[in-house]
């Protein structure tokens, strides 16, 4: 797996999304082998970025406030599972023997680098629409593009030694679950004690 192909699925998924017309629309591919499954991780994040945008709306009401947080939420919860999934068939393509208990760890798993780089691509997108507005205002914004740019450059390079030392077996695939507690009936008391 190469960071650039990682890379060309977030940024497929992000213009997919911008070429129609729904806030929240569903995802039109299914998660059939890796490539589905970054275009589907990328499409949740674009799907909750707009709807980051739209709840800061200050002409919004509270049921309409409630129903955005509430939504976002679920996708926050399915980004989540969509980066452990990621997590999970990585480990078992890229190492599924696991190297010895004293192979170095990294801190962070090869899922969550991959879910900075979409972020990274859906910051990149929306930073060149703030440019295309011309001006002093793009004068302003350029430079945070420049930045954009060089930090995806160089996560791109960072995930592609990570897979290859993952690879060598000079680190150990660890995989970092979240457990989200705010989002689980039973682990959250505001939920399970209104049961």
């Amino acid at each position: 797996m190469k960071a650039a192909a990682a890379t060309q699925a977030f940024q497929r998924a992000i213009a997919a999304y911008h070429a129609q017309s729904d806030l929240d629309p569903a995802c039109p591919e299914s998660a059939a082998h890796l490539e589905s499954q970054l275009f589907q991780k990328a499409w949740i994040d674009t799907v909750q970025w707009h709807l980051e945008d739209e709840i800061r709306r200050s002409d919004l009401k509270g049921p309409e406030v409630l129903a955005l947080k509430r939504r976002i939420d679920g996708l926050n919860q399915a980004r989540t599972d969509a980066v452990e999934a990621l997590d999970r068939d990585l480990q078992a393509e890229l190492q599924p023997i696991a190297p010895v208990e004293m192979t170095a760890l990294r801190t962070e798993s090869l899922g969550w680098a991959l879910d900075r780089l979409c972020i990274l691509q859906l910051k990149r997108y929306h930073m060149a629409e703030e440019v295309a507005r011309g001006g002093e205002h793009a004068q302003r914004v350029a430079p945070r593009l420049e930045v954009l740019d060089r930090q995806s450059a160089h996560l791109e390079a960072a995930v592609d030694t990570l897979v290859a030392d993952l690879c060598a077996g000079t680190v150990r695939y660890a995989r970092y679950e979240q457990h989200k507690l705010y989002n689980d009936p039973d682990t959250n008391p505001a939920l399970y004690r209104v049961k």
